[in-house]
């Protein structure tokens, strides 16, 4: 062990990164091939390693002194942290309840603008973080000390036809004192110029140099670029509220608002991204809600007119990878795509969410894990409410390597952090499936069935653990359950596959899982990992699947 000096410590990826300034991605290359200094604590606790400025600051200097290139040590020493803003909820002025989605939208916008200024010095945090606080003082001074956050953005929105006035003020937390305000009155149609403005305020008060493209990207928004149509903007606004939402109704909800924001404004290229959003999600678990054949091909399109219009979209990118990820199975131009729209956006927790979990898929843990790891230091700097989510796709990483019961003790992690989040007990309950504690993985599996209302994912496994446990008439009930509910809805066939492989049922199981392959059926991803398949797995026409899938072996 060293023997640094604790005040001088790096406790993460994102720290040592910011230090050396480059990305993390970097970093963690030179620390596998050129031995950069980071160590790990002896224990399972993610994002446990940590490393010494002075280390990093000998080691950097010895790899330029050997030809490397790099920084100078006069800039490693006494490099700044990032700074840390957060947007608050913008106020809603109109008295009128139904608009709520008018400041909720703007709120997010506001949120996009700011983190696209400079991500290397800026942390800004998450919407689902930022709006558990509000501009009181006591609030302000509590976030300060949660998130150690140092600008907070705090606004209010009137709107009135296609007039909209907006009052916006940037608060230094250290003293809570105004440092910039501003009100703007516009059309609707410039609403976007008046975002670019606020933008560019917040960039000089706190002295960020905006590179060269994003200088010119904000320029372009306070000219005839960043022009939208009124009704375009409104229905995308009432699509991102309904997108938030994240229920299968919601999504389902914003495809019609999106749409039409596409049919009021063809060339606004955010509609197209969140329609490929939405449209991506729904052929997904664990909603499930779309057959892949009708929507993916409708991403996809969305997806590469987004793309089209505008190339430095980090959601485009992302749900464009999605499409390659769980519909063709094209894993390089996934990976391509998830990596695009982290280097656009690397603050986005999903997107490197989504990527871990293709690199699980494939069998990539390692890489998978360190993405994981990547993720908890991003939501623990911006988004502490999402922890939960980080701690469940790690358990499931140890799922999928057959580590069962340090599975089941991150989801324990996971439950003192969101005792209702649904995807735990998912995760907990199979891991119990499979260590022979029945009782246990009904019991997650039934609560995880109670916070979702029937969902085909946690029916399916719910009817196998009621099966391997000799509850064979529970197990007729959800399958009959099943077929009722196959007749109004879509079922992805996997789920059925994975059913009866757990049954020992082999013939069955590779009918559906074929079934599954000619739709193209979520869940084929993990074939090759997923437990409950072990028992088709020596099986030729199985691995023949693997094969055409591109999983390898």
């Amino acid at each position: 062990m060293t023997t640094g000096n604790p005040a001088d410590r790096l406790d993460s990826w994102k720290e040592i990164a910011s230090y050396l300034r480059r990305d993390v991605r970097t970093v963690q290359r030179w620390e596998k091939k050129e031995g950069l200094p980071v160590y790990r604590h002896l224990h399972d606790k993610l994002g446990s390693i940590y490393a010494y400025r002075n280390e990093l600051t000998e080691w950097f200097n010895g790899r330029q002194q050997s030809g490397a290139a790099g920084i100078a040590t006069e800039q490693l020493e006494g490099q700044a942290e990032k700074i840390k803003l957060a947007v608050l909820p913008f106020g809603n002025l109109s008295g009128d309840r139904e608009d709520a989605y008018f400041s909720d939208g703007l709120t997010e916008e506001m949120i996009t603008q700011v983190t696209r200024l400079q991500a290397s010095g800026l942390a800004v945090i998450a919407r689902t973080t930022a709006e558990h606080y509000d501009s009181s003082s006591k609030s302000l001074d509590q976030m300060k000390k949660d998130l150690g956050v140092g600008y907070v953005l705090e606004g209010k929105v009137r709107r009135g036809g296609n007039r909209v006035r907006i009052t916006a003020q940037l608060i230094q937390l250290k003293d809570q004192t105004q440092v910039w305000a501003e009100t703007y009155e516009r059309d609707l149609s410039d609403v976007l110029s008046v975002q670019a403005d606020i933008a560019q305020a917040i960039a000089r008060e706190i002295n960020l140099a905006l590179n060269l493209s994003e200088s010119v990207r904000l320029s372009g928004l306070k000219k005839e670029l960043g022009r939208v149509q009124p009704a375009a903007y409104d229905a995308y606004l009432k699509g991102r509220y309904n997108l938030h939402q994240m229920t299968p109704s919601a999504i389902n909800k914003s495809i019609e608002d999106f749409e039409r924001a596409i049919q009021a404004d063809e060339s606004y290229a955010p509609a197209h991204a969140g329609l490929a959003s939405a449209y991506a999600l729904l052929a997904i678990a664990p909603f499930d809600l779309l057959a892949p054949h009708e929507a993916m091909p409708k991403a996809e399109k969305a997806a590469r007119k987004a793309l089209e219009l505008d190339n430095s979209f980090a959601e485009a990118h992302t749900a464009l990878a999605l499409v390659n990820h769980h519909y063709h199975w094209n894993w390089r131009e996934a990976e391509a795509g998830y990596e695009r729209a982290i280097e656009l956006n690397p603050d986005h927790a999903d997107t490197h969410l989504w990527y871990s979990w293709m690199l699980l898929a494939l069998g990539r843990r390692d890489a998978a894990f360190d993405e994981i790891e990547q993720t908890m230091s991003i939501v623990q700097e911006t988004d502490p409410h999402r922890l939960v989510t980080v701690h469940t796709t790690r358990a499931a990483a140890y799922y999928f390597g057959r580590e069962y019961q340090r599975a089941v003790e991150e989801c324990e992690k996971a439950q003192q952090l969101d005792p209702g989040y649904f995807m735990l007990h998912f995760i907990a309950g199979r891991a119990y499936m499979r260590l022979n504690e029945h009782a246990k993985a009904i019991a997650h599996l039934k609560q995880a069935r109670s916070e979702t209302g029937e969902m085909p994912l946690m029916d399916a496994a719910l009817g196998l653990a009621y099966a391997v446990s000799g509850k064979m008439a529970e197990t007729l009930k959800l399958a009959e359950t099943f077929q009722k509910a196959a007749k109004k809805r879509y079922i992805p066939p996997t789920y059925f596959g994975m059913l009866f492989a757990g049954l020992g049922d082999k013939d069955k199981a590779m009918m559906w899982l074929e079934k599954a392959f000619e739709e193209r059926a979520d869940g084929l991803t993990w074939l090759n990992v997923e437990p409950m398949l072990d028992e088709v797995r020596s099986d030729p026409r199985f691995q023949s699947l693997i094969g055409r899938i591109g999983l390898t072996s």
